[in-house]
């Protein structure tokens, strides 16, 4: 029994004890008028834990049992300042709050941090050749994407518009085109990372705009905070073989502590087409289409057709009696509206921000038609003073209902006497879309052929349609010290899932064709899709010790990345579908193609860099990158790029001293390298594919050569460049002076003897290429302020020079080829010491007045003349005539007439022929950039930025195809000032149908592309904070923009922006320009 009590008694000790080493505190939270009620009293421990937790009462009283005395109390609440005590010997603790936004007198010198994806140092401290935006410069504007916000105000970045169709998405190269592989678009990474879903071996970069567009709509611009530009290989090299082409790297917004906030905007944006090429009316039409027929072979008969007859006893005379504007039929007024909602706020735990956005958007081509769903969420979770959590969530679908086909253009080519629908007999229209007949004349194949452009855009279907998730979770633990009074060791984890999934529809209907029902494309139907799918981890090790000396700072960081995915794609091609609503490929019909692919793509990344500064006056910064891809063989598999830049702030030196009005002055010298890596993967690998019978069994055979010793593409780049800061950064400067070397340049498809058993090398090191220029960005921030009102500005100016050093021969041959004698054609050349993207071609002299050459009387007419231009004679006296291709082994000879257009005889020896083919220019502009100016005047703001491009050539075909009288094609109005007798002055030659060489490839359709263009102008005003609250909200600004007002341009076409094609060559083929709008924006913050 007593052992019993013994027992008893000792339990309740050790209880008792226990119960002691619990010690209650108790305490009251108040601000400074009155108790604070549901205040949150934390105990936490060392590592940052929470141990304990309790809140205040109505009356700001709270009690807590706190289990170890060495930890500390923390108290906070939304709107105050966090205050964290030791525990120790208290027992009472009387808090007063202090408010978030209460500053006391106390000078802080923050120190801002930028990092281009790998350390983050002291902006004063960056050597690399960088340029950020923010987007608050552009609130209250409406663009679809974040690279429209860019035009103009980078320095060094060339954004053109591929064209005005919904959807059709930019151009981007950053310091030119430095690879002839295609792909010279800059790599787009979204909060530190990249998405990866292209695996696909047969992409194709030259016409990958679309997927390019889908990348950057997977951003909302309202979601976006800032940009940063990344230029030379020093802050690329980070990205290594990624980031070969340039970096634009965007910054999305998260969600702050304080109360929840929400913003909701709504844009409405209208949008139409400039005024095009004035063409032909149906009338002028056949007039000239007379006169065409005649003139080859001076023959009345020759232009008796029905269709230009206007013979009533015509079956089908009323459709082809009239003044169609087929230009102005296709174009309407386009609008978009655009609807955005954003929550965002935090805690002492954890920041959000939910954010949703939808636009619709109709074209100012008719039948377009672009819908756009996104959603963003980020969240960041503090479980501890040293670990963080970090989640985000991303997905955007878009669906693109697009014309068929190229409807302005198709607009341009039709024949105006012909009408849009079937006519009565009283000359009304039916309804009926009216489609030639296949019993039009041979003569008039070319329009019989032609669509009806409206009838296509209302029965045609093309549509695409895409899916663009990524789901982001990392983690971020401090290991040593989670403040700045400690040595750092932090570890960052994170992995990445992207997923991309589209798929396009097409469907060309019966209606649209008076072919029969046997013909490929009655009812025919093509369904495609590609689907992807990508896994990205990445480990991040950053120490940062902490010296007595704080005049020494350094950090170093390693990382190691792994990449991989898969895609899929498939397509199938049918036609004979029953007439109706069955539109896709699998129904009942005539299955034309099939197709499936699968690809994979497998990468490894290491990176180190260190960063070491001295009293931020001299910093170095020193980066290296390993990377590891499957599209090498085992000897070429991984590449390594270095970079080391440096910094030196002369302005810190005390010889500067009395320039106190100079805040900064540096130099930033930068050398680096990275690579480029093909489009396909395994190559190093022999490919089989089916093959004819052998015998009686199913064969396979070799596809390809395998491509063991394919290398790495190198980008050898050296920068040197100043930034300048004056009267404490109200005017920032920055200059950079760049030589880029490509070496090893990668290039698909390069043709080799057959005799090897193969047709084409998939992939092959062709030569080195070089780019070379400066660039300079200027930035005035409210430098001039009287009263209430201020103003700033922008100035960007990029040059540029690319020149090809060496090819490989065999290469240069097989891109070279040769002169094919024909209307319309500009040699392909690729030429050693010329840019890429260059034009050869002949000169264009004017119109010969004359058939026949009279000394003195009739001087301008087609004979040869010699250097000094002296006509040459045969041994008779007589003039030589001029000729096309005399003697030549392929084409037709031809003798020039009067009224035939005339060509420099480089070699003067009376023959036009491929030896009289020139140097024309290229198509990369020499200086690009823009300027802006801001005003400000109490709450209202007005912003307007200009974009320009100089020195650049376009082909324009667009002139050509109106201006060549040689098909069946409406021409321009200009064409009415034509050479119709002898002794007309023109600069237009005559009308000859199917026959004369009057549009070979010249520089009369390579005309300069510079322009400055009015990009947007706006004017925005800001409700006053009282009548905010009266109305219950706590901001609202309403925006009125307009977008491409002016473009000034010596170019004849509608718009000298026009995108590079193949072969870098900018061609204006009357694809859709783009579009002026007007827009009104409500933002209101509740």
């Amino acid at each position: 029994m007593r052992n019993r009590i013994y027992i008893l008694v000792m339990m309740l000790c050790v209880s008792m004890s226990s119960a002691f080493a619990q010690v209650i505190i108790t305490g009251n939270v108040a601000d400074a008028i009155e108790p604070l009620m549901m205040v949150n009293v934390v105990e936490v421990d060392e590592a940052g834990r929470f141990v304990e937790a309790t809140t205040t009462d109505m009356n700001g009283d709270f009690s807590m049992r706190v289990k170890n005395t060495k930890d500390k109390l923390q108290i906070s609440y939304i709107g105050y300042q966090t205050q964290v005590l030791p525990i120790g010997d208290r027992r009472v603790f009387n808090v007063v709050m202090k408010d978030e936004n209460l500053i006391e007198e106390v000078v802080i010198k923050a120190v801002v941090k930028k990092s281009t994806g790998g350390l983050e140092i002291p902006e004063r401290e960056m050597s690399v050749a960088a340029q950020s935006l923010k987007m608050s410069e552009f609130e209250g504007m409406n663009f679809t994407s974040v690279d429209e916000a860019l035009q103009g105000r980078i320095a060094g970045l060339d954004i053109v518009m591929n064209s005005g169709n919904l959807g059709s998405g930019t151009t981007m190269r950053l310091r030119g085109v430095s690879s002839i592989n295609g792909n010279a678009e800059p790599l787009i990474v979204v909060d530190g990372n990249v998405f990866e879903t292209t695996g696909n071996d047969d992409f194709d970069y030259a016409s990958a705009n679309e997927e390019k567009f889908a990348e950057l709509l997977c951003v909302n611009p309202d979601d976006i905070e800032s940009i940063d530009v990344l230029k030379d290989a020093a802050a690329t090299a980070v990205w290594g073989s990624q980031g070969a082409n340039g970096v634009i790297s965007i910054k999305t917004k998260r969600g702050t502590r304080g109360p929840t906030m929400v913003d909701y905007s709504y844009g409405l944006n209208v949008t139409y087409q400039p005024d095009g090429i004035r063409m032909l009316n149906g009338d002028d039409y056949t007039m000239f289409m007379k006169e065409a027929y005649f003139n080859p072979e001076l023959n009345d008969a020759a232009a008796n057709l029905r269709e230009l007859n206007y013979d009533p006893s015509f079956s089908e005379y009323r459709m082809f009696n009239n003044n169609t504007d087929w230009v102005d039929a296709v174009k309407q007024v386009g609008a978009k509206h655009s609807h955005y909602l954003s929550l965002s706020g935090g805690g002492e735990k954890a920041n959000f921000r939910v954010s949703g956005g939808y636009d619709h958007e109709t074209g100012s081509i008719i039948a377009q038609s672009l819908d756009r769903l996104s959603t963003r969420v980020n969240l960041d979770y503090w479980v501890s003073e040293r670990i963080k959590i970090k989640s985000d969530f991303n997905l955007t679908y878009t669906d693109n209902k697009r014309n068929y086909s190229n409807l302005l253009g198709a607009a341009y080519l039709k024949m105006p006497n012909m009408a849009i629908y079937r006519e009565d007999e009283n000359d009304n229209p039916t309804g009926e879309y009216y489609l030639a007949l296949q019993t039009m004349p041979r003569e008039l194949e070319d329009q019989r052929n032609r669509i009806n452009p409206i009838a296509e855009a209302n029965l045609a279907k093309n549509e695409f349609r895409s899916y663009n998730l990524s789901a982001l979770f990392q983690i971020v633990y401090d290991l040593l010290s989670p403040d700045a009074d400690g040595h750092q060791l932090d570890y960052e984890g994170q992995v990445l899932m992207t997923v991309f999934n589209d798929y396009t529809d097409k469907y060309y209907p019966r209606e649209l064709s008076t072919l029969a029902w046997s013909d490929a494309s009655v009812n025919s139907s093509e369904q495609s899709s590609g689907k992807s799918v990508a896994f990205q981890t990445r480990h991040t090790l950053t120490f940062t010790p902490k010296f007595n000396n704080e005049d020494h700072f350094f950090t170093t960081m390693a990382r190691m990345e792994i990449n991989n995915g898969d895609g899929s794609g498939y397509g199938t091609v049918s036609s004979g579908l029953p007439s109706g609503d069955i539109t896709s490929p699998t129904a009942q019909g005539q299955l034309k193609n099939m197709w499936t692919n699968q690809s994979q793509w497998r990468s490894v990344y290491f990176t180190y860099q260190g960063h070491y500064s001295y009293k931020s006056k001299y910093a170095l910064t020193v980066t290296g990158r390993l990377d590891g891809s499957t599209k090498f063989g085992a000897g070429n598999r991984w590449g390594f790029f270095p970079s080391i830049s440096g910094r030196w702030n002369i302005s810190d030196e005390a010889f500067m001293e009395d320039l106190d009005w100079l805040s900064m002055l540096s130099i930033r010298p930068g050398l680096g390298q990275v690579g480029v890596q093909p489009g396909a993967e395994y190559l190093h690998f022999s490919k089989y594919s089916p093959a004819d019978v052998y015998g009686d069994m199913a064969a396979t055979a070799p596809n390809n050569i395998r491509l063991s010793d394919l290398k790495w593409e190198t980008k050898t780049t050296w920068n040197i460049g100043t930034d300048i800061g004056i009267l404490d950064d109200k005017f920032t400067m920055d200059i950079n002076m760049y030589s880029q070397l490509s070496e090893d340049l990668l290039m698909p498809n390069v043709r080799i003897p057959s005799s090897t058993g193969y047709g084409s090398l998939s992939w092959k090191n062709v030569g080195t290429m070089r780019n070379q220029g400066w660039e300079l960005n200027i930035y005035g921030n409210k430098c001039v302020k009287v009263g209430d009102f201020s103003a700033g500005f922008n100035l960007t100016l990029g040059n540029n020079v690319n020149e090809i050093v060496e090819m490989d021969e065999t290469v240069l041959a097989s891109l070279n080829n040769d002169f094919n004698y024909a209307n319309g054609s500009y040699l392909t050349r690729v030429q050693v010491a010329n840019a890429f993207g260059s034009i050869y071609g002949f000169r264009y002299k004017g119109v010969y007045q004359y058939s026949d050459y009279i000394p003195g009387e009739q001087e301008n007419a087609p004979v040869a003349r010699d250097a000094n231009g002296n006509v040459i004679t045969d041994e008779k006296g007589k003039p030589l005539p001029m000729m096309f291709n005399y003697g030549g082994t392929t084409g037709t000879p031809y003798e020039f007439q009067g009224g035939d257009a005339i060509y420099e005889d480089v070699n003067h020896d009376g023959n036009i022929n491929e030896l009289d083919i020139v140097y024309l220019g290229n198509c990369n502009p020499l200086i690009t950039g823009g300027f802006g100016l801001r005003f400000f005047y109490k709450r209202w703001s007005m912003n307007m930025q200009f974009n320009y491009r100089y020195g650049s050539k376009v082909l324009n075909i667009a002139k050509m195809n109106a201006e060549n009288m040689h098909s069946n094609n409406n021409q321009s109005y200009a064409v009415n000032w034509r050479w119709r007798t002898e002794g007309d002055v023109t600069s237009i030659p005559r009308a000859l149908h199917n026959a004369g060489y009057n549009f070979l490839g010249s520089d009369r359709f390579v005309e300069d592309g510079s322009f400055c263009r009015l990009n947007y102008l706006q004017v925005s005003y800001s409700l006053g904070t009282e009548v905010a609250k009266r109305l219950g909200i706590r901001k609202a600004t309403l925006s009125m923009s307009a977008n491409n007002l002016f473009n000034w341009t010596r170019y004849s076409g509608v718009d000298p922006e026009v995108g590079y094609g193949g072969m870098g060559l900018s061609t204006d083929n009357s694809q859709t320009p783009r579009a002026k709008s007007f827009t009104c924006r409500l933002n209101v913050t509740f």
